[in-house]
C-alpha cells in the first residue's frame, strides 16, 4: 500500500493560474477569466497522472485557509505573498467537500502533510510527500520532488530544519539572523557532530549576533513543519517546539 501526501496548495494556486485568462471588453476595460471547471477536472488528472507515476494506491490532498499559529506568532508572516488565482477559495471548498482533501484550521497544507506522514499509525504502507517546497525537506522520510523521491533522514530533516532556523525565508517572510545565508549556516552547522545535537550551535550563533534564545526559539518554530508529536489531536492545537 502506498499513499502519495500531495502538497494542495500548491497545485491549486498553479493550475488556476495558468486557467487564468485576460479579457479586453473594449475602452480599456479587462478583466480576469477562469474556468473553474476546467481547473477542477485539470487537477483531478493531476492527481491520478501522480499516482500512475509514482505506483500510488490512493492520493491524499491537504490545504490551507485563513490565519495559522505562525501569523499569531509572528505578523509579519507571509506579508509579501500577492493575490491567489481567481476561483480559489471554490476549488478548495470543492477538494475538502467532495474529495476529502485535509484541511486543519490554524495549520497550514504543510503542516498536515508533516503529521500524516511522521504518525506511525493514521496511514498504513508507505508515504510520499508530493510538493516543490524545501520546507518539505525537514520532514523524514520520503519526498517526491524535482522528479524524483528523496530519503529524507531524520538527521537530515533537522539539520535542513536547523538551516531554515538560521536564513529564515525570505518567501515566508521570516528572517532568520541577520546577515545569515546558507555558506555561514553550514559552517555552524557542519561543526556538530552527526549525533549531537545541533540547538546549542544555534543559539551560540543568535548570541554572538547579540541576540536571545528567545529570538532563535520564535524562527525555530515558525521554520518548524509539525511532525505529529507537535499537534494535540484532542485539543486541535498546536504544541509549540520547545528545546
Amino acid at each position: 500500500m502506498r499513499t502519495l501526501l500531495i502538497d494542495g496548495d500548491i497545485l491549486v494556486v498553479s493550475t488556476g493560474a495558468a486557467h487564468e485568462e485576460e479579457i479586453d471588453w473594449g475602452d480599456d476595460n479587462w478583466t480576469l477569466h477562469c474556468d473553474v471547471k476546467a481547473v477542477k477536472a485539470s487537477i483531478l488528472a493531476a492527481v491520478e497522472n501522480m499516482k500512475r507515476e509514482l505506483d500510488a494506491d490512493d492520493a491524499i490532498l491537504t490545504l490551507s485557509m485563513g490565519e495559522t499559529f505562525r501569523h499569531r506568532l509572528y505578523g509579519g508572516y507571509k506579508s509579501g505573498r500577492g493575490r491567489k488565482p481567481v476561483g480559489t477559495g471554490e476549488v478548495k471548498r470543492w477538494l475538502i467537500e467532495e474529495h476529502g482533501a485535509k484541511f486543519k484550521p490554524g495549520i497550514e497544507a504543510d503542516d498536515t502533510m508533516g503529521i500524516l506522514a511522521t504518525h506511525p499509525k493514521l496511514i498504513k504502507g508507505d508515504k510520499i510527500i508530493v510538493s516543490q517546497d524545501k520546507d518539505m525537506l525537514t520532514i523524514p522520510g520520503k519526498l517526491y520532488r524535482g522528479g524524483e523521491v528523496i530519503d529524507v533522514s531524520p538527521g537530515e530533516a533537522r539539520y535542513n530544519w536547523m538551516m531554515q532556523t538560521l536564513t529564515g525565508d525570505v518567501t515566508d517572510g521570516y528572517p532568520g539572523l541577520k546577515g545569515m545565508g546558507p555558506v555561514k549556516a553550514a559552517k555552524v552547522l557542519d561543526k556538530v557532530g552527526p549525533d549531537e545535537d545541533p540547538w546549542p550551535a544555534v543559539v551560540a550563533a543568535y548570541e554572538k549576533a547579540g541576540m536571545t534564545e528567545e529570538d532563535a526559539l520564535l524562527q525555530a518554530r515558525l521554520a518548524r513543519i509539525l511532525h505529529w508529536t507537535d499537534y494535540d489531536f484532542k485539543a486541535k492545537e498546536v504544541k509549540l517546539w520547545q528545546p
